[in-house]
């Protein structure tokens, strides 16, 4: 019985890593990305981008607001930049009643990954916006930020 137990667990836990992509690492390319903003618009991000924000948890994704607050509406369109939010662990009632509401005051487009798997391909690193510097369509830096200064000298 003991024997079954492990193997079974052993068999989901190699199926929950296998059903994402991997992670992406310096020197891939840009895998297409189409998902729906805060507007429930589709964006798709331009072939030309340069910088990729990422966000998972409300600590990083506080820091990401706070700094874009600071800048012009038109910041990550003029950086050719785009900012990422997985949000698929938040509750859905919190995501309809509070989050994307307040989301949608933001002069700046944020793209959201509902599904685990919409953005599962982004490295992270618990509390840390993850800055995905790309060049030619490929992917040249990565670098995982904790504080406003960090998020200021990667652009």
């Amino acid at each position: 019985m003991l024997k079954k137990l492990l193997l079974l667990t052993l068999l989901c836990v190699g199926l929950n890593t296998t059903a994402f992509a991997a992670e992406l690492k310096v020197g891939d390319s840009l895998p297409a990305i189409t998902l729906k903003d805060q507007h429930d618009k589709a964006v798709t991000v331009a072939p030309d981008v340069q910088t990729l924000l990422f966000t998972v948890e409300k600590p990083a994704s506080d820091l990401v607001n706070d700094y874009l607050k600071q800048q012009t509406p038109d910041f990550l369109i003029s950086k050719q930049a785009y900012f990422l939010a997985d949000i698929s662990g938040m509750p859905s009632m919190i995501t309809k009643m509070f989050a994307i509401p307040k989301m949608q005051e933001r002069p700046y487009t944020i793209v959201l990954g509902y599904e685990a798997a919409d953005l599962a391909f982004m490295p992270r690193q618990k509390d840390h916006v993850t800055l995905v510097k790309v060049k030619a369509g490929k992917v040249d830096n990565i670098l995982f930020i904790k504080d406003e200064a960090g998020l200021a000298d990667s652009f």
